[in-house]
This record gives structure tokens, sequence and C-alpha cells, in this order.
């Protein structure tokens, strides 16, 4: 008798532990099925990951390129720099022609002076 119900209970043990067994089967077949569709996913991301990355370098590339086409014209601090000069090489170039127009005015007065002079001496040296 205790054989007997030592048996039952052990192909009850090994039934349960068989149906567990499928059971735990059909959840790995079904846990593997959702991996691969993971994984798809997550090789396409990568694709497109890749692309985005090489769409961005190829924009950076252009953009460097535009950058130096454009010269100052991204540059706010060698614009405002360059219009300063600009503007002090116009006034520089103002005051050389006034201090050309004085010099030679005053080349000229000094000329009429050296002529009343000689002028002056001539008479002296007449009389």
């Amino acid at each position: 008798m205790k054989l007997r119900k030592k048996i039952t209970n052990t192909v009850q043990v090994l039934t349960h532990v068989k149906q567990k067994l499928q059971f735990v089967q059909v959840e790995n077949e079904e846990q593997k099925i959702g991996l691969k569709d993971i994984e798809t996913k997550v090789s396409q991301k990568r694709d497109i990951l890749n692309r985005t990355k090489q769409a961005k370098d190829a924009l950076r590339v252009d953009n460097q390129h535009l950058q130096q086409k454009c010269g100052m014209l991204g540059n706010h601090p060698l614009l405002y720099d360059y219009e300063e000069r600009k503007d002090e090489k116009e006034e520089l170039t103002n005051l050389l022609q006034k201090l050309k127009i004085k010099h030679t005015d005053t080349t000229l007065n000094c000329n009429k002076l050296h002529r009343k002079i000689e002028g002056a001496e001539k008479v002296t040296a007449t009389n």
C-alpha cells in the first residue's frame, strides 16, 4: 500500500512536472517569437539611425562649406569690426584731403610771402 501510494504520488509529480515543462516550452517559444520581432525592430531602427547619422554628417559638411563661402556674413563681431574700420578709413581719408588742401594753401601763402620779401629786397636794394 505504501509503495502504491508512493508510486501514485511520484506519477502525479512527474505528470505535473511534464505539464509544467510543456507550458514552459510553449512560453519559451512565444518569448523566442517576441525576441525575433524585437530584434527585427532593433535592426530596422539601427538602419534608420545609421542613415540619419550619415545625413547629419553630410549636412555638417555642407554647412561647413557654406560657412566658408559666406565669409564674414555669419561672423557678427568680424562684421562689426569691418564696419568700424571702414568708417575710420573714410574719416582718415577726409582728414587727409583737408590736410592736403591746407598744405597747398599754406605753400601758396609761403610762396606769396617769399615773392613779397624778394620784391621788398629788390626795392630796398635799388634804393
